[in-house]
């Protein structure tokens, strides 16, 4: 049973699940997937074989280490919190709902399993900070709402008042507001009937508010400069190890990409017969260019090395630039040449990586040379705050509900009004059981939505299939489209076909609805192969069919 935070004081409060339903402190959550589940909820409190009712529909469903699990409203299942509140006096009258000022509920991060330590959803002078410890506000039992904090200590002497005002002000963590979900007393027919004050709320399991924070990439440290998951990703010449480059002294070529990549017989347009009998499948140089690829697009996907311009993409640039590469030696040369890593690796991710035909074509050198013990480190550490940065950079703030296999818990609360010379306080409820929130994709139990999908031997149906959806198609589109489909199923780019204006193309929802299944069903089946996975997750009965 939670109590009030001053003990000894009158009209003390205490909050818990409705007594008849079940006992305890905490507020009772509930699941539920019928339509109009409040007033449902609200009807069924009312009785002794109501409130039966209501406890079947008690959150119940567990994690396979059983974990209590709610679900999100996607997946048809909606969690109300039910709280009771009643006077802690002998005979525990309910109480009257007219001693408050208001209540609600607040959703909180369990940072460890079985620890004290609570995370509220936070906010502050009009920017939103994401999950704090609660005891920024002042712990656990505080009021959320920073201005009745602020107020709470008042001694009454304005001048006094104002200076601790002041004072607090200049603390950072003052303006704290935790979010609240306001909770609703029950109709007073609704309390009249079930003989208790109830209020209930709806637990929110789904959030678009993102923190103004950014994301942290490794907390708990596994994937740095000098860990072995780091260092065993990058391609060895990043690792500082040395690595034979194909087709030394050769001028890159936008082909080879296409030549070592794809799996055809047929030579790209463009390339030598030598360099293809190289490149082609189960040619000498073809995996020595797959790795080189693979260099390049590390350096220019995940590092992001020549296109960004923060700090770290430049302090990589540089560590590039202080490796030489070395070139071939010509017919009648003595003096070795070398090139810069970073101006051959940024012109080479143009040509190879970009496919820019414009883009001036480097010599390839022979080798990336193995790189002193001093010298790699610092690369790694350049590459690594790179990706860290690069991670800010395309990943969004850290979204309310989406670090996976996190666990909360609700806490409800009513603001008593001041009475009997008493100041208004807060009382809070227990906490609940903690719990995790269902992923998007998890079948939560509910009933599938049908799709009634039209019967394609129906007398005159496929000529009522209008067209009722339209595709404003650009010129470069329509003319990747009006190429051989062989090109396009073997990954070739098809020649230009001319068409120089953009065109609008209508088709039937329901005909492509149609395609899409049957597409989806021969794919189901050949991915059974794999994931063994279509006895999970397709079920199909027969029905009789209906009369004329």
């Amino acid at each position: 049973m939670a109590r009030s935070l001053t003990p000894q004081l009158p009209h003390d409060v205490a909050l818990g699940a409705p007594r008849g339903v079940v006992s305890g402190g905490a507020p009772l959550l509930l699941q539920r997937s019928d339509g109009d589940f409040i007033d449902a909820v609200l009807d069924e409190i009312t009785s002794a074989e109501g409130r039966a009712r209501l406890l079947a529909t008690r959150a119940s469903a567990r994690t396979q280490r059983q974990v209590l699990k709610l679900f999100q409203p996607i997946q048809r299942q909606h969690h109300l919190a039910v709280l009771e509140a009643w006077c802690d006096t002998p005979g525990t009258p309910r109480l009257d709902p007219a001693r408050v000022a208001s209540a609600g509920l607040v959703v909180r991060r369990v940072r460890r399993a079985g620890s004290a330590t609570e995370e509220g959803w936070m906010r502050s002078r009009g920017r939103l900070r994401g999950w704090l410890p609660v005891q920024r506000i002042g712990g656990a039992a505080r009021d959320p709402a920073s201005p009745l904090r602020l107020h709470s200590g008042h001694t009454g002497v304005a001048d006094i008042d104002h200076a601790l005002v002041q004072l607090a002000l200049q603390r950072e963590d003052t303006l704290l507001d935790e979010h609240v979900v306001p909770m609703f007393v029950a109709p007073p027919e609704v309390c009249k009937a079930a003989g208790k004050t109830v209020y209930y709320g709806l637990v929110p399991t789904v959030s678009g508010e993102q923190a103004e924070t950014a994301p942290v990439f490794d907390e708990a440290n596994t994937f740095g400069p000098e860990s072995t998951d780091f260092r065993n990703h990058l391609v060895q010449a990043l690792r500082g190890d040395a690595m034979d480059f194909p087709l030394d002294g050769e001028t890159l070529n936008p082909a080879w990409t296409e030549a070592a990549e794809i799996a055809t017989t047929v030579r790209p347009t463009g390339l030598s017969n030598d360099h293809w009998n190289r490149l082609r499948p189960g040619g000498g140089s073809r995996s020595s260019m797959q790795r080189f690829l693979r260099l390049l697009r590390q350096l220019d996907g995940e590092f992001n090395a020549f296109a960004g311009t923060s700090p770290a993409a430049q302090a990589l640039r540089q560590q590039l630039a202080a490796i030489a590469l070395p070139l071939k030696l010509r017919e009648g040369e003595a003096v070795a040449r070398t090139v810069s890593a970073e101006a051959f690796l940024r012109q080479a991710v143009q040509v190879l990586v970009q496919r820019d035909e414009q883009a001036t074509r480097p010599e390839m050198p022979v080798r990336w040379p193995a790189l002193p013990s001093q010298q790699a480190s610092g690369l790694r550490l350049a590459l690594s705050r790179a990706l860290v940065d690069r991670f800010a950079q395309l990943n969004l703030a850290p979204g309310r509900f989406d670090e996976p296999g996190a666990q909360y818990v609700v806490r409800a609360f009513v603001r008593l009004k001041p009475e009997c010379g008493c100041p208004a306080r807060i009382v809070w409820s227990e906490a609940t059981e903690p719990f995790v929130i269902a992923p998007w994709f998890e079948g939560s139990g509910a009933p599938p939505v049908r799709i009634d999908l039209p019967d394609i031997t129906a007398p005159g149906l496929l000529a009522s299939l209008k067209p009722n959806v339209s595709f404003a198609v650009p010129p470069a589109l329509q003319n990747l489209l009006s190429g051989n489909p062989k090109d396009l199923m073997e990954g070739k780019k098809p020649p230009d076909g001319g068409i120089t204006i953009g065109w609008i193309c209508s088709f039937s929802l329901p005909a492509i609805t149609i395609c899409a299944f049957i597409v989806l069903s021969i794919f189901l089946g050949l991915l059974n192969l794999i994931f063994s996975w279509l006895a999970f997750i397709k079920i199909c009965i027969p029905y009789p069919k209906k009369g004329d």
